[in-house]
């Protein structure tokens, strides 16, 4: 059983009483939601897990109240899936439009091929560079983009990482080159996105924990042990009691965001 996240949102026995006293208020929120998969060759279980589970995190993120109302009435999501730039080339990022469907969803995730990537560290900081720069539509736009983030003060923007490596220490993109986590940190927040990471218990994620509302699900593993770090996220993902948990819980802390997106 992994440890209990940093920051708390992934809890698997409850919610901080902050979070748990927003999600269970009758919210009316609008989020999109990326999910960013690492793609290399030994997530392909982890990949599998997810879509054997995802309708049950959007059931969840739409359970009503006692009162009644949805808890969010509106949502998007996509997946993004990311490599090493390095190792894949062009490859290394696979892209999808957002879509408001559960099984629209689940078949993105079905399309991706885990691959390539060669040894680690992977390219997380890249992938997060760009969907930090995917841009938004123009506030009171009377038509929605499915390549872009909805204006920041209609949606709440909320990304969730799976992966189960280290990142390189700076990026290696032609388009942003050399950028450190702390570059990238700060396009983040910019953009006001919301991080959840479920990642390998890593001092370079205990940095990314640094930015402002990133929710870390570290998943403990043995270094002296020869891709214990896989082992032990596969293991994560198929207990699927305990994953569905996290899911349910992560809905109800994506839910409790979408409370009040920023306002500007």
């Amino acid at each position: 059983m992994p440890e209990p996240p940093h920051g708390g949102a992934f809890s698997q026995t409850a919610l901080p009483q902050g979070l748990q006293n927003m999600s269970d208020n009758k919210v009316k929120g609008v989020c999109d939601i990326v999910f960013l998969m690492d793609a290399t060759g030994s997530m392909q279980p982890a990949i599998d897990d997810l879509k054997k589970n995802i309708k049950l995190f959007f059931r969840k993120l739409q359970e009503t109240d006692p009162n009644g109302g949805a808890v969010v009435r509106d949502w998007r999501a996509r997946v993004i899936a990311f490599r090493d730039v390095e190792a894949d080339g062009k490859h290394w990022l696979v892209d999808n439009p957002f879509v408001r469907d559960a099984a629209a969803v689940e078949a993105q995730l079905d399309a991706i091929e885990a691959m390539g990537g060669g040894d680690e560290p992977e390219s997380l900081l890249d992938a997060l560079y760009m969907v930090a720069r995917l841009g938004s539509t123009a506030k009171a736009a009377q038509e929605e983009d499915d390549r872009k983030w909805r204006y920041r003060g209609d949606a709440a923007r909320c990304v969730i990482v799976f992966t189960d490596a280290s990142f390189k220490p700076a990026t290696m993109i032609p388009e942003a080159p050399g950028l450190t986590w702390e570059d990238i940190a700060n396009a983040v927040m910019q953009e006001r996105l919301r991080l959840s990471i479920f990642a390998p218990q890593m001092d370079c994620y205990d940095d990314l924990q640094q930015i402002d509302k990133c929710e870390y699900m570290p998943i403990p593993f043995d270094p002296a042990v020869a891709n214990d770090a896989v082992m032990k996220l596969r293991d994560f993902t198929s207990d699927t009691a305990n994953f569905q948990k996290t899911l349910a819980q992560l809905a109800k802390s994506v839910s409790a965001s979408a409370a009040a997106p920023e306002t500007l």
